[in-house]
C-alpha cells in the first residue's frame, strides 16, 4: 500500500487536513483590543468539509488496485477542497463585517487547502505514471 509514491502524497494530504483542525485560520482584533481566533471547528459546514477531505484522502490510499477509481476520487476531493477554500474566505469576510472587527490577520493554516490540492495533483500524476508503465510493459509482451 505505502510502497507507491502516490500513497505518500495522499498521506501528506490527510496529514494537512488533520493539521487544519488544530491551527487557527484567522485572528480577529476588536476595537476594544480583544482578540478572537477562528478555527475550522467554529463552523459546521467548514468542519464537515475538512473532515470529508481528510477521509477521502485516507480512503483513496486503499484503492490502489483500482487506479481509475482512485483518480476519480482524487478529482472529487480537489473540488471539495476548492469549495472549502472558498467557503473559509467568505466565512471570515462575513464574520469581519458581522462582528465589526477593527483588524485581523490571516494565519498560515488558511493556505493548507492549497497544499492539499498540490498533494492531490502529485498523487494523480503518480497514478498516471503507473498506468503508463503498465501499458508499456504490456506492449513489450
Amino acid at each position: 500500500m505505502i510502497q507507491r509514491v502516490q500513497s505518500l502524497w495522499l498521506l501528506a494530504s490527510t496529514a494537512c487536513a488533520i493539521i487544519f483542525f488544530f491551527l487557527p485560520i484567522y485572528y480577529g482584533e476588536f476595537i476594544g483590543g480583544a482578540m478572537k481566533k477562528y478555527t475550522v471547528t467554529e463552523n459546521l459546514i467548514l468542519f464537515a468539509g475538512v473532515t470529508l477531505v481528510g477521509l477521502i484522502s485516507l480512503i483513496t490510499i486503499f484503492f490502489y488496485k483500482n487506479r481509475s477509481q482512485q483518480k476519480m476520487m482524487i478529482i472529487i476531493n480537489i473540488f471539495i477542497t476548492l469549495a472549502v477554500f472558498v467557503l473559509q474566505y467568505f466565512l471570515i469576510e462575513s464574520l469581519k463585517e458581522e462582528l465589526g472587527m477593527a483588524s485581523g490577520h490571516w494565519q498560515i493554516a488558511a493556505v493548507l487547502p492549497v497544499f492539499i490540492i498540490l498533494f492531490h495533483i502529485f498523487a494523480y500524476k503518480g497514478i498516471s505514471q503507473d498506468e503508463a508503465l503498465l501499458n508499456s510493459s504490456e506492449r513489450m509482451r
